[in-house]
């Protein structure tokens, strides 16, 4: 792999698709992930976020440059380094943007569902354009891309969204949402960032912890819902343990960015596997653990 090759991958930030598995909640607990027709649904959905997203990471790149050379992680990307030229940057963006709205047309067609892509483009590109030093405003806009990826899933599959799914979705998204801003002012004052300077510490960090506590609490109450799954309940404690981990390595001196911050601790990702292969289990295999789970 050229260095070329591998600073175009850096500034489509690739490692962060991972967000984009969101697309795929709706189906995974609406027990059709595993249909032929759903994976292919799947698979042109997150392909067409991964490439929104790693649309709206070039142009923000491109428009934050200076304040990026004054960052002691992002001064090391591609655009505020120099690996690539603006130019450059410019034309992968609109190779990028092109090929995610090609996609999600041959998905969606003209529909409310092929306008959710075009809707997160708009928002982020407001953002990245102006709409992230405005303080609240930047992280309504930070949560809504998650949110938005969850619809983009229901809507491909035809899966409905339970109303707590939802608003777990929501708390959890603020809180690491609160978590990052937190750690970026803790970290590298207001220079970098103009909107940090208009947070306090104790502002984010106490929100955060309350989103925390929400998000704990809906899970909860999403676990014992009457339409949830039977055993569901058995991995509340389990949910709580992973956000202790992620808690614990968001008071590191870690900047706060949920994907590194998960990428960084194998325990984390072993806890994640670990939820994940129990509720896979629950609902694609429920004979196994209806056999075992007994009191």
């Amino acid at each position: 792999m050229t260095k070329k090759l591998r600073s175009y991958i850096s500034l489509l930030r690739v490692k962060h698709w991972i967000k984009n598995f969101i697309v795929l909640i709706p189906a995974f607990y609406g027990g059709v992930f595993t249909k032929n027709d759903i994976i292919l649904k799947l698979t042109a959905g997150f392909a067409v976020f991964a490439l929104c997203s790693s649309a709206i990471y070039v142009i923000n790149d491109y428009c934050d440059i200076e304040k990026d050379r004054l960052h002691p992680v992002k001064c090391k990307r591609p655009l505020a380094s120099g690996e690539v030229s603006k130019a450059e940057g410019i034309t992968l963006f609109c190779i990028v943007t092109a090929a995610a709205v090609l996609i999600n047309a041959f998905l969606c067609g003209i529909s409310v569902g092929g306008a959710i892509p075009l809707l997160y483009l708009l928002l982020n590109f407001m953002y990245s354009k102006s709409w992230k030093n405005k303080p609240v405003i930047d992280i309504v806009i930070l949560v809504s891309g998650f949110v938005l990826r969850m619809f983009y899933g229901s809507y491909i599959t035809d899966v409905r969204i339970s109303n707590w799914l939802y608003l777990t979705l929501i708390a959890l998204s603020l809180f690491m949402a609160f978590g990052k801003r937190r750690n970026e002012k803790m970290a590298c004052g207001d220079a970098t960032r103009s909107v940090l300077s208009q947070y306090t510490e104790k502002y984010l960090n106490s929100s955060m912890y309350m989103y925390l506590a929400i998000f704990l609490v809906f899970y909860a109450l999403w676990s014992v819902d009457s339409g949830s799954l039977p055993n569901m309940i058995y991995t509340t404690p389990l949910v709580i343990i992973m956000i202790m981990r992620y808690t614990f390595d968001l008071e590191s001196d870690a900047h706060g960015n949920p994907v590194d911050v998960i990428l960084g601790d194998k325990f984390l990702i072993l806890l994640g596997v670990l939820y994940a292969g129990f509720i896979f289990i629950q609902i694609y295999f429920p004979e196994v653990l209806s056999e075992r789970i007994r009191f």
